[in-house]
């Protein structure tokens, strides 16, 4: 593959666009004509484009349709996936500002003017997310006759930016999580925060998906997360091209690295990404940022007293405790903790547990000690039923300590929740000394499982 570069200015350029490929030439050509007419000059960026590993895919026509561009082409030996070919093309940037595109990003003409007047602004947020609009078949035609602007349907089904597909988003509280919205087929960042944060994970190998939302979320922890690192501009735009997609494999692959995810960043951020739509994960996590903070800052769900009471009832001292003041008691051989108050390590994670946090029957018990009552319904049977998954036995523990908790136990509701659960478990209210209420769960048989 070779391509001839358009002339060289002496100036460094502005903006360095990186762009991964492999097996998309159809749609490279169209991206690349798209950057030779922006209405940024040519000397102004460069175009980085990392071909992931040779394929026998022709890509032939793309030095014609980068003539207008200060273009460099870079063939890996072999696959390694998106993370290792955006690696690469960061490392052989030379802007301050990297621009993020996939080879199938075809963009409307103002878009890289967008992102270099935005990080020209001093103090402006480190992270620009652009938009991007879903194309269909019948759009094609106009890209290939070079429209700036593709008139299809935006924020309806089968066009529109696929994040906010309801309408574009005002600035708001949503940009606290605005690395949950910072896809790489659109979003741009200085080069070095993301050489500061050692660039995108490679473990993630040839996998689909999230390794371009793990980094934006380092980024952002590195950062801080007492202000706003996000800006998003509706107005920089790019349009998704129809390229064929598996969505099956893409299924598996993001589960896979949503495991991965888990294991690095054990925290409640990342418990609900890949799955819902993007504004109502960011309502959960801005929730249970809330809920985390009020519950270290009343000293509530202590673990200590009641591990006094429960732990010689308990089958083994392989237990998850879910609350806060961990450090204070000796909780056993192969305890684990979500104590939020304390900071995340190898047996300490900040998680709501609605993802089991060990192997099936590698615990003995799960203990959650008034925790439980911050979390919707849906939330609570899922740290039920992954609970008994891991331990087979979960107990939800009420100190009746008054809480700003979603449930603050009466008669009534301690019955209906009960019953409720029963539907699913053996339900056992347990008569324990100086624990006003000890509900002990289990499945009632191999049969009623965690479905």
């Amino acid at each position: 593959m070779t391509a001839v570069p358009a002339p060289q200015s002496d100036s460094v350029p502005e903006l360095s666009v990186v762009i991964p490929t492999r097996g998309d030439s159809h749609c490279l050509e169209l991206t690349l004509r798209a950057l030779g007419r922006q209405t940024l000059p040519a000397h102004r960026f460069e175009v980085i484009v990392v071909r992931d590993g040779t394929d026998d895919v022709d890509y032939s026509g793309v030095a014609i349709a980068a003539k207008d561009l200060n273009l460099r082409l870079i063939e890996l030996p072999e696959q390694g996936g998106r993370s290792v070919a955006r690696n690469t093309g960061v490392q052989h940037a030379t802007a301050d500002v990297v621009v993020f595109l996939d080879a199938d990003s075809y963009a409307e003409p103002q878009l890289l003017e967008r992102h270099a007047s935005h990080h020209a602004v001093p103090d402006s947020a480190p992270v620009l997310i652009g938009r991007r609009d879903e194309l269909n078949l019948e759009d094609v035609e106009a890209v290939v006759a070079g429209a700036g602007t593709v008139p299809t349907a935006r924020h309806v089904v089968g066009g529109g930016d696929i994040r906010f597909w309801k309408s574009s988003p005002e600035p708001g509280e949503w940009l606290q999580i605005g690395w949950m919205f910072a896809y790489t087929h659109n979003v741009s960042v200085h080069r070095s925060l993301v050489l500061a944060v050692g660039g995108f994970d490679q473990r993630f190998g040839r996998r689909w998906g999230v390794e371009d939302l793990e980094l934006f979320y380092r980024i952002d922890q590195h950062l801080g997360t007492d202000r706003i690192n996000f800006a998003y501009d509706d107005q920089a735009a790019v349009y998704h091209l129809p390229h064929y997609r598996n969505e099956g494999a893409n299924v598996a692959d993001l589960t896979e690295n949503m495991a991965l995810i888990l294991s690095t960043h054990p925290h409640v951020d990342w418990e609900f990404v890949g799955w819902w739509n993007g504004f109502v994960v960011v309502e959960r996590i801005l929730e249970y940022r809330r809920v985390l903070a009020d519950c270290v800052a009343r000293s509530a769900c202590r673990v200590g007293p009641v591990h006094e009471r429960l732990a010689p009832s308990l089958p083994g001292t392989k237990v998850l405790w879910v609350g806060t003041g961990s450090a204070d008691v000796a909780l056993g051989e192969g305890a684990l903790t979500f104590d939020y108050g304390a900071p995340r390590t190898d047996t300490n994670r900040h998680l709501l547990g609605t993802t089991p946090p060990a192997a099936p029957g590698e615990l003995d018990a799960v203990v959650s000690v008034d925790f439980w009552r911050y979390l919707p319904w849906s939330e609570l049977c899922q740290f039920v039923s992954s609970g008994c998954v891991s331990a087979g036995t979960v107990y939800l523990v009420s100190t009746m300590e008054e809480l700003s908790a979603r449930i603050n136990p009466s008669d009534s509701t301690i019955d209906y929740l009960v019953r409720a659960l029963s539907t699913r478990f053996d339900t056992v209210v347990e008569s324990i000394e100086g624990l006003p209420f000890v509900l002990r769960l289990g499945f009632r048989d191999a049969e009623s499982g965690p479905r």
